[in-house]
C-alpha cells in the first residue's frame, strides 16, 4: 500500500479511537450527581461509609454526633484490600469542601478511561492499531463496561492497573532493559496491590508470556525475571503482613469465598455462563476467545492463554461469587477486548485488495454507528432512573428513628442506605440468601439464637424487605411475640425492641 494511504487509513483508526474515547467519556459523565444507586449499591454505599469517615476526620466544625458517627461507621466496614478510592474521594471531598459522592463516579471514570488508554496501546503493540480500534470501541462502550465503570467501587482502578502491568510486561519483553523490567514489576504489584484478585489475570499472563519467549533453564537464571517477580509480589506482601499481623483486620478478607463442592454441581456452571452473557455477552464472548487462541501473533500467544487461564482459575477459586456477583466479570471486559481486537486485525489485514478502500469506509461507518448507538443506549438508561425520593425517604427515616438509634433490622442493601442517608447505627438481619451462604460453607445456622443475640442492647427492628420477611415467617412470629409494632406501611415496617408485647 502506498504510504499516503497507509496514512489515511490510520488517521482513520486513530478517529474512530478518538470517538471512542468522546462518546465513552461523555455518557459516563451523564447524571453524574445521582446518587450511587444504579449498580450493587451495597458495595459502593460500603465505600461511602468509609470514605464519608475519612474526610469527617479532617474536620474541626462538623457537630460531634455527626463526626462519631461517620467515624465509628468507618471503622465498622472493616478492611478487606487498601482503601485508595475511599482515600482519593475525601481528599476530593477536602478540595471542594463538602461531601459529594459523585467525586467517586468521577474516580472511577478517569482510571477506566486510563484502562481504555493502555488497553489501546497494548491492543497495538500486540496486534496493530486497526486491532486497538475495536478493542477500545467495546471496552469504552459496552452497555455493562458503561454502568460498572462508573461505580464507587476498586475494580474500574484494578482493571486499569491490571492492563497497565499487561502492557509493561509487553514493553519489557520487546525491549528487556532494567528500566523497564522495573516498570513492570512495580505496575504489575500495584495491581494486586489495589485488589489481591489481580494476581489470577497477572501471574499466568506473565507465565504464559515467559514460557513462550525464554527456555524454561534460562528463566531460572534470568536476574531480570526473578527482579520481576520479587517486585510485583512485594507490595501486596508487605500489605498483608502489615494487615494481618500488625492491625489485625485483614483475617476475616476470604471468609465464605472459596466453595469447592460447586464445581460438581450443573447448576453452578449454568449460573456462571448467564454472569458472562449479562456482563460481555456470550457470543462476543466467544469471538474473543477464538480471537485470543486462532487469529493472535504466535509471539503473544502465551501471554493471551494466560488471560484465559487466569480468568478460569479466578472463577473456580471464587465459585460462589462468579455465578452470582456479576461485578467479578469486569476483567473479563478487558481480557474480550483483546480478543476481538485480534479477530478485527485479522479482518482488515485480509481484506480483499480490490475495494479495501470502500470495504475500510463501511467499516468505520458500522463502527461509528454501533458506538453512536451504544452511548445513547446508555445515556437512556441513565436517564430513566432518579433515586433523589429515595435518598430523602432514608434520610427521613433516620429522623424519625433518632441518629443515636442503634437499629437491628431486614433492609434494603443490608441497611446501608438507611446508615448513609439516615446517620443510624445499622446492624444487617441476615437474608435468606445469606442463610444459604452459611448452611452451603458448612456452617450451622442456629436462627432463635442469631436473633437473641441480635436484638440485644438494640432500639428498633426495621423491616423494608417485605417480600423477604415473608421467606422468614419465624422471624415475624418472634417479633410479634415479643416486641410492639409500632408503625407498619407499605414501606416501612417498625418493631419497638424496649416494648415487651404482652
Amino acid at each position: 500500500m502506498p504510504k499516503e494511504k497507509k496514512n489515511n487509513v490510520r488517521w482513520l483508526w486513530l478517529a474512530l479511537i478518538a470517538l471512542a474515547f468522546i462518546l465513552g467519556t461523555a455518557v459516563r459523565f451523564y447524571d453524574l450527581t445521582d446518587a450511587p444507586l444504579d449498580f450493587h449499591p451495597t458495595r459502593q454505599l460500603h465505600s461511602a461509609l468509609i470514605a464519608r469517615g475519612m474526610y469527617y476526620q479532617t474536620l474541626e466544625d462538623a457537630p460531634t454526633w455527626q463526626k462519631d458517627m461517620a467515624l465509628k461507621q468507618w471503622k465498622t466496614e472493616g478492611l478487606i484490600e487498601p482503601q485508595i478510592m475511599e482515600r482519593l474521594t475525601a481528599w476530593g471531598y477536602q478540595l471542594l469542601g463538602s461531601e459529594q459522592l459523585w467525586v467517586a463516579r468521577v474516580w472511577a471514570i478517569l482510571f477506566w478511561t486510563l484502562g481504555g488508554i493502555f488497553l489501546c496501546l497494548l491492543a497495538n503493540e500486540l496486534f496493530g492499531l486497526a486491532g486497538s480500534v475495536l478493542a477500545v470501541v467495546y471496552f469504552l462502550l459496552w452497555p455493562y463496561a458503561v454502568m460498572s465503570s462508573r461505580a464507587f467501587q476498586p475494580e474500574s482502578l484494578m482493571v486499569a492497573a491490571i492492563i497497565i502491568g499487561w502492557w509493561a510486561a509487553v514493553r519489557w519483553l520487546k525491549q528487556p532493559t532494567w528500566w523497564n523490567v522495573v516498570r513492570a514489576g512495580l505496575l504489575c504489584g500495584l495491581a494486586i496491590y489495589v485488589k489481591s484478585v489481580a494476581v489470577f489475570f497477572i501471574a499466568p499472563a506473565l507465565a504464559g508470556l515467559l514460557l513462550t519467549n525464554f527456555k524454561f533453564k534460562d528463566l531460572l537464571k534470568n536476574k531480570q525475571v526473578w527482579l520481576l517477580f520479587v517486585l510485583a509480589v512485594s507490595p501486596y506482601i508487605a500489605y498483608h503482613i502489615f494487615g494481618v499481623y500488625i492491625i489485625k483486620l485483614l483475617g476475616e478478607q476470604f471468609s465464605l469465598r472459596f466453595f469447592p463442592n460447586l464445581w460438581i454441581d450443573p447448576v453452578f456452571y449454568l449460573q456462571w455462563i448467564g454472569e458472562i452473557k449479562s456482563v460481555v455477552g456470550l457470543e462476543v464472548f466467544l469471538t474473543g476467545v477464538i480471537g485470543l487462541l486462532v487469529f493472535a501473533p504466535k509471539r503473544w500467544k502465551g501471554l493471551l492463554i494466560g488471560l484465559l487461564a487466569g480468568y478460569f482459575i479466578y472463577g473456580f477459586t471464587f465459585s460462589y461469587h462468579i455465578s452470582t456477583h456479576d461485578y467479578y466479570q469486569m476483567p473479563l471486559l478487558a481480557i474480550t477486548a483483546l480478543g476481538l481486537g485480534a479477530v478485527f486485525q485479522t479482518l482488515v489485514d485480509n481484506l480483499p485488495k480490490g475495494n479495501r478502500r470502500f470495504s475500510l469506509a463501511v467499516i468505520a461507518l458500522v463502527l461509528a454507528s454501533f458506538m453512536m448507538l451504544k452511548a445513547w443506549d446508555a445515556r437512556v438508561t441513565l436517564k430513566k432512573t432518579d433515586y433523589h425520593n429515595e435518598t430523602r425517604f432514608w434520610e427521613k427515616l433516620g429522623d424519625q428513628l433518632g441518629h443515636a438509634s442503634h437499629v437491628e433490622g431486614l433492609l434494603t442493601d443490608y441497611g446501608y442506605r438507611l446508615a448513609y442517608w439516615g446517620w443510624v447505627d445499622v446492624s444487617p438481619w441476615m437474608d435468606t440468601a445469606d442463610i444459604n451462604l452459611r448452611e452451603l460453607a458448612g456452617n450451622e445456622v442456629d436462627l432463635n439464637a442469631a436473633f437473641q443475640e441480635a436484638v440485644k442492647g438494640k432500639d428498633y427492628f426495621v423491616i423494608t424487605q417485605m417480600d423477604e420477611l415473608a421467606r422468614q415467617p419465624e422471624l415475624k412470629q418472634a417479633l410479634d411475640a415479643n416486641f410492639s409494632l409500632i408503625e407498619d406501611t407499605d414501606e416501612v415496617i417498625i418493631y419497638d425492641l424496649h416494648v415487651v408485647e404482652k
